[in-house]
């Protein structure tokens, strides 16, 4: 079992090559449209063509007000999370009551229960500037309620170059 964890906590984590082998690398995107009552089958159909026009990365999740309908102010993507659940959970709050999610976004062949998930942009950095830093040392850290990340020299550098309080250390080495 993959330990992850917050400043302080001495687990192990997952050095480059094992959290590369975790990750979606190059998978491209999946959608899943979910109807639910109250959108027409024009939303609908706009929805199932949406990622064809204006692709967003994953983790990502839309939420609308069905009364209010898909072309309303209170429509909401969250795109660029580090797991589906949190995508959700953001697009939802934008939204606000009696939404309900529509779409999800996700990596193509993705799997529940990977023991590490990171947003499109986090996987970019992984396998590009993190790669850069110097190997004993180098740690990547994220926030899974904002979709923030931050990569550093070590684990309290990449928490603290993440950002938010949730930040924790996923990667390291």
């Amino acid at each position: 079992m993959l330990g992850l964890c917050g400043a302080g906590m001495a687990q192990d984590l997952p050095n480059l090559r094992e959290a590369r082998g975790l990750v979606y690398e190059d998978a491209g995107i999946a959608w899943e449209v979910f109807p639910v009552e109250g959108l027409s089958d024009a939303d609908i159909a706009t929805l199932e063509q949406i990622n064809l026009i204006q692709p967003q990365p994953h983790y990502a999740a839309m939420a609308v007000h069905p009364a209010s309908g898909l072309a309303s102010e209170r429509t909401s993507l969250a795109a660029n999370y580090h797991d589906e659940d949190n995508a959700r959970a953001a697009a939802m709050a934008a939204c606000g009551e009696d939404c309900a999610v529509v779409m999800v976004i996700r990596p193509a062949g993705w799997e529940p229960g990977r023991p590490l998930q990171l947003s499109a942009q986090a996987v970019e950095v992984l396998t590009g500037d993190y790669r850069r830093l110097p190997r004993r040392s180098r740690a990547m850290a994220i926030s899974p309620a904002t979709g923030q990340w931050g990569i550093g020299e070590s684990r309290e550098a990449a928490i603290a170059a993440c950002g938010a309080e949730d930040c924790r250390a996923v990667v390291e080495g």
